[in-house]
């Protein structure tokens, strides 16, 4: 059994669930079901492609692939093949901002943590996790089923990048927008950080929303403009 730290994703959750309204007709829908004949043929598509030298920022940003990235197969064969510090994980016509997360995962005395393993996965700029409603109807649906997620590892010195579009909050809720993280140490898989990205200058993190978010472990960055006109974000996790 795994042992986590920091946020409970489970919490969360459900504290998410209950404040969206009772009432929207995009609250839920349902995990994916069987394999279709199209996604066994994207699934296989991608596991060529990536056997063949592809990379996971070649395969997740790629358009063809959308409707597979529920699919738990998908989801394995990303995280099998992640072993670049850097990823794109949304398509290049994604609605919303594009953001870039650059940051490094340390322990508690400030060693880097090399070779992590990073699952990120997140709601789209109408903060839904699914293309079909908000929230996904499963055990922990939102996080084994999100449509934008993506699989890394850190570098020597602990970095990783992140390319992907800032999320909104959950429609109905009051909840801030976030990001949300896992962190599974290379020597020891068993113990994981899980925690979420916030961002400063969003108007649901009230100074109470703010207390909370950092007693829960959380990171709040600052989002940062670029001379490009490209928005950054610096984060800092601390794994045990």
């Amino acid at each position: 059994m795994k042992h986590t730290f920091g946020a409970s994703i489970v919490v969360q959750s459900l504290l998410a669930l209950i404040s969206v309204g009772a009432d929207s007709p995009d609250k839920f829908t349902p995990p994916p079901g069987e394999e279709t004949a199209r996604v066994k043929t994207l699934i296989a598509r991608a596991d060529s492609a990536l056997q063949s030298g592809k990379s996971t920022t070649d395969v997740l940003p790629d358009p063809d692939y959308l409707p597979a990235h529920e699919w738990p197969r998908f989801r394995a064969l990303v995280r099998r093949h992640a072993t670049s510090s850097r990823l794109a994980m949304v398509c290049p016509n994604e609605p919303g901002d594009p953001l870039v997360v650059t940051g490094r995962v340390i322990d508690q005395t400030g060693k880097a943590r090399p070779g992590a393993i990073l699952y990120a996965y997140q709601t789209s700029a109408k903060g839904w996790y699914s293309d079909r409603a908000a929230h996904i109807a499963a055990h922990e649906g939102d996080r084994k089923y999100a449509r934008l997620f993506g699989y890394l590892r850190t570098d020597e010195d602990g970095r990783f990048e992140l390319r992907t579009i800032r999320p909104a909050g959950y429609p109905g809720s009051n909840l801030p927008a976030h990001i949300h993280i896992e962190v599974e140490r290379a020597e020891n898989p068993l113990v994981v950080l899980t925690t979420e990205i916030q961002f400063d200058d969003d108007p649901r993190l009230t100074p109470d929303m703010r207390t909370r978010s950092r007693s829960e472990g959380f990171v709040i960055g600052v989002v940062r403009t670029e001379t490009d006109k490209s928005k950054r974000l610096e984060v800092e996790l601390k794994t045990r």
